[in-house]
């Protein structure tokens, strides 16, 4: 691109900052917002919640099916007793066994489902996002907000939430029961209760600030990793792998550290739980074995059997509560960052069904005292810019590297919007149009679409990487093979795969010269009313550069054209040139009329703007100023 101040010239994010909600928000609130995405699958939450109360009343009878064998059965000598009280053991067993096997299979089924609900809405959402949002937050912080954070609020949907509430429901059963059988010792045993309501408020709160933190460690590492690799031959160009691997250790350092304090504290909670039940053990044997004793105490030895069973069933989920706590802490840190993502603003859409302003545009294009600034406090980059592009007509734009060229195309294909002053669809002089801040980008781009200088392929074949998975496009090969066609690129594919051919990483399977003929193949395909065309610097063999030239021919005839120009080719073929110089439009002609005029192109020029014809290393117009 030509070199005006850039939106990533601002000072850059850190991979860890990024979209945060204005607050910290508490778990409910954002369980609150969740709803929105579970409620759809409500019907395999509620199959799964209905069984729990059934798994919680069979892990409650047990117990009392040994009670009843040590207090009636052994000692009454009735062997019928027993295997009828085994029999009803093994079929409450196996009974258990099915139920949870199908409430688990429903929860987590629901749980995948929301899941996947919530992958599609973060990656559309992503996909709305503002070019201005991009500049300012790192890659590596998008990638973990829309791979990890989803994935840890996976692992909650399958084996924090809906197991915690299993373990809940099976609590209170046992509770009950507990208090049904022998309240003195029901309430013995509960004397721990506000030891264990502490832990876990304390340590929640904790392990939820320290998974927040982890987090962030991860996205530093990961926004760091992903610019490395995108990076890597300058990294090994100027010999900084070494540097490269100590950051990337440092990243992990504090990673580490970070996962260091929630390990401990998870480590902590868990110990510190399995204490408190032995305590409360050993509690209910202190005062429950002395009446065990005595020959008809209040505590025979089947319900002492029966409390050690419900105890350990009862402090079993809670031990496992701690590592349920921390996923569940992990999620609602992913949670809140994931909505902090979902309420960055998105780009403007059209209503469903609604017509097209658009419709009887013929590319007529009016512009007055535009201005337009990146960063708010920042600098005007375009400075009060006023034109007119007629219906079909090719504008050159020409300047020195920062003069504002290709901002006015980031400007008018609404990829940064904020701009001051008028710009206007209309095809006639005096004639109203639309103003463009008005007409949504979506319908916008469907007739003004921009070639930009750094070309992009997708790792697919060529038939993808021209109709861009469009399926009026992807399901006519024939007007993909015109596309290819009409710019001089069958030769491309011919031989090769035809439009099937696999373009590889980045487009790494071909040229430059042909992965720009690729590019221009997508905008020959559309017929776009308006192309605003920035015109790539990069070096081309001259067989190359003739189909490039030839396709830019092709590109130019029937449509109003802006042209970003490096080439003199180019320039001396378009109806009009205009000449920026920070911001402002310095002169405007032809090429003749501004070489007669001895201006600022006329200096330009002669500094080596060159036609290819004239000089084969010529520079180009940018070259030129800087």
């Amino acid at each position: 691109m030509s070199g005006e101040a850039k939106p990533g010239a601002r000072p850059r994010a850190r991979p860890d900052e990024g979209p945060t909600m204005a607050r910290e928000a508490s778990v409910w609130s954002l369980l609150r917002r969740f709803w929105s995405f579970v409620r759809p699958h409500r019907r395999w939450l509620v199959v799964g919640l209905m069984l729990i109360p059934v798994v919680a009343g069979l892990s409650t009878l047990r117990p009392l099916l040994v009670k009843h064998v040590v207090d009636v059965d052994i000692p009454g000598h009735d062997a019928l007793g027993l295997r009828t009280v085994a029999m009803a053991y093994l079929g409450a067993v196996i009974a258990e066994f099915l139920c949870s096997a199908a409430q688990v299979y429903a929860l987590q089924r629901a749980g995948h489902m929301i899941i996947y609900d919530v992958r599609r809405f973060v990656f559309s959402h992503v996909l709305r996002l503002p070019a201005r949002f991009f500049d300012n937050n790192a890659m590596g912080s998008l990638l973990t907000r829309t791979t990890s954070d989803v994935e840890a609020l996976s692992e909650t949907m399958s084996f924090g939430v809906f197991t915690i509430l299993t373990d809940i429901v099976i609590i209170l059963s046992i509770l009950v029961a507990m208090f049904v059988l022998s309240p003195m010792l029901a309430a013995i045993t509960l004397t721990v209760a506000p030891v264990l309501f502490v832990l876990v408020r304390y340590f929640g709160a904790a392990l939820r600030r320290l998974q927040l933190e982890v987090r962030k460690a991860q996205a530093r590492q990961t926004g760091f990793l992903a610019e490395q690799l995108s990076g890597v031959t300058v990294v090994q160009l100027f010999g900084r792998e070494q540097d490269a691997r100590d950051q990337y250790a440092h990243l992990g350092q504090r990673y580490l550290r970070a996962t260091k304090w929630a390990n401990w504290l998870d480590a902590s909670l868990y110990s510190l739980m399995d204490g408190i039940s032995a305590f409360a053990i050993a509690l209910l044997l202190y005062f429950a074995a002395p009446e065990v004793a005595v020959e008809d105490g209040a505590v025979t030895l089947g319900l002492l059997f029966a409390f050690v069973d419900y105890l350990q069933r009862v402090f079993g989920p809670i031990k496992e509560f701690s590592g349920k706590l921390a996923t569940i802490q992990r999620a609602a840190a992913s949670l809140e960052r994931i909505y902090g993502l979902l309420d960055e603003p998105t780009e403007a859409r059209a209503e469903p069904g609604a017509a097209d302003p658009l419709a009887d545009w013929r590319g007529g294009l009016r512009v007055r005292d535009l201005r337009f600034r990146y960063k708010e406090q920042g600098p005007d980059v375009l400075r009060g810019l006023s034109f007119d592009v007629a219906p079909g007509e090719v504008v050159a734009v020409v300047g020195r590297t920062g003069s504002g060229k290709s901002s006015l195309g980031r400007v008018l294909t609404r990829f940064y919007d904020g701009y001051r002053g008028s710009v206007r669809l209309c095809d006639a002089e005096g004639a109203d149009g639309t103003e463009l801040h008005d007409v949504p980008p979506e319908q916008l781009r469907r007739h003004v679409l921009m070639v930009q200088q750094d070309v992009f392929l997708f790792n697919d074949d060529v038939g993808f990487n021209v109709s861009l998975g469009e399926r009026p496009l992807r399901d006519r090969s024939e007007r993909l093979a015109e596309a290819l066609r009409v710019v001089q690129a069958e030769a491309v594919v011919e031989g090769r795969g035809g439009l099937g051919m696999a373009v590889g990483e980045r487009g790494g399977n071909l040229s430059a010269g042909e992965a720009q003929l690729v590019a221009f193949a997508r905008v020959a395909a559309r017929e776009p009313t308006m192309l605003i065309l920035d015109e790539a610097t990069a070096s081309v063999d001259s067989l190359t550069e003739q189909k490039v030239q030839a396709a830019i021919e092709q590109l130019l005839r029937g449509r109003s054209v802006l042209v970003i120009a490096h080439r003199l080719s180019t320039v001396r073929r378009a109806d009009r040139i205009l000449v920026l110089r920070e911001g402002e439009v310095a002169e405007q002609g032809t090429h003749d009329e501004l070489m007669a005029r001895g201006g600022l192109y006329a200096e330009l020029y002669r500094m080596g703007f060159r036609d290819d014809d004239e000089d084969e290393e010529g520079e180009t117009i940018d070259e030129a100023g800087e």
